[in-house]
């Protein structure tokens, strides 16, 4: 007994284990607060994927990213007596640090510990890896093979004045049609010539907020080409500008979005001053479900 505690704490030490879960923009912010954890302390990476290996509902999406890391782990997790086994050995075997506050930064997370550090929550809070902010936009680049279209397409909303313009629906709901009227209005002022590029989840609810007439507006789908997901991702944020919504998905395009002289707008919700960069603008009016953000 004595052996293997000493085996595993070896394994362990100078460890930083995070888990992967929920949807994408979840996933990301996963990964950005362990890679920052285990980057400051000089320690190694581990994902724990077990979440998304046995989800119904979402997947293990960073794969479609260069993202680095030293291990992989993954274990059952549907039966009572898995979730119970994969339960204990986590504590057993890991300092656990579960989230206490999602709209604060947890202090236990900078901080080093003998058996190696678990981290378990959502991690939507920039404090956890703004230092890091440009070794993440490195690695959440494209590690798939993209269409021509796609990179066609990407090319061209980087080289015209181009915003995205995210609309969410599903679980939490997003920012109602005042809010999207407020931020087209602003965005107009600011750049006369721009065309937003719609990508949404909810086409009625898009229609109905966006039904404007005056704005020169596409629609995502207009462009012939059968798009994934991570293409959406990827094309939204090579805009030369954003409006987004309370979604961890549109706000780590916007993350992403570098250009020079850029504008992003984003609704005002509960937590946002936490995930918003410094010049980013926040308007209020339009509001949120629950005030909640989520992966769309």
């Amino acid at each position: 007994m004595q052996a293997w505690e000493h085996r595993r704490n070896r394994e362990d030490h100078d460890l930083v284990t995070v888990k992967i879960g929920d949807g994408m923009g979840n996933q990301m912010y996963n990964y950005a607060c362990g890679y920052a954890a285990a980057k400051r302390s000089g320690e190694k990476l581990r994902l724990d994927i077990s979440e998304c290996d046995n989800s119904t509902l979402r997947d293990y999406e960073l794969d479609h990213f260069r993202v680095v890391y030293d291990e992989k782990e993954s274990f059952p997790n549907r039966t009572f007596w898995q979730k119970l086994y994969k339960r204990l050995r986590r504590d057993i075997r890991y300092h656990v640090i579960r989230e206490r506050d999602m709209y604060a930064v947890d202090e236990r997370v900078f901080v080093p510990a003998r058996r190696g550090r678990y981290l378990h929550g959502y991690w939507q809070c920039l404090g956890y890896f703004e230092e890091y902010l440009d070794d993440l936009r490195e690695m959440f680049t494209p590690a798939y093979e993209q269409t021509d279209a796609v990179r066609e397409l990407m090319q061209q909303f980087t080289q015209t004045p181009t915003c995205a313009l995210h609309v969410r629906g599903g679980d939490l709901g997003g920012p109602n049609r005042a809010y999207f009227q407020q931020a087209i209005a602003r965005m107009q002022k600011e750049k006369p010539d721009v065309t937003f590029i719609v990508f949404t989840n909810d086409l009625p609810k898009a229609k109905e907020c966006l039904d404007d007439g005056e704005a020169r507006m596409r629609y995502i789908a207009e462009f012939g080409e059968a798009l994934s997901d991570i293409d959406e991702f990827f094309l939204m944020s090579a805009c030369q500008n954003q409006i987004i919504s309370n979604s961890t998905y549109s706000t780590w395009a916007a993350y992403l979005n570098t250009l020079p002289g850029r504008i992003v707008i984003v609704p005002k919700f509960h937590g946002v001053e936490q995930m918003a960069l410094p010049d980013w603008i926040v308007l209020d009016g339009g509001a949120c479900q629950k005030g909640e953000i989520d992966a769309v």
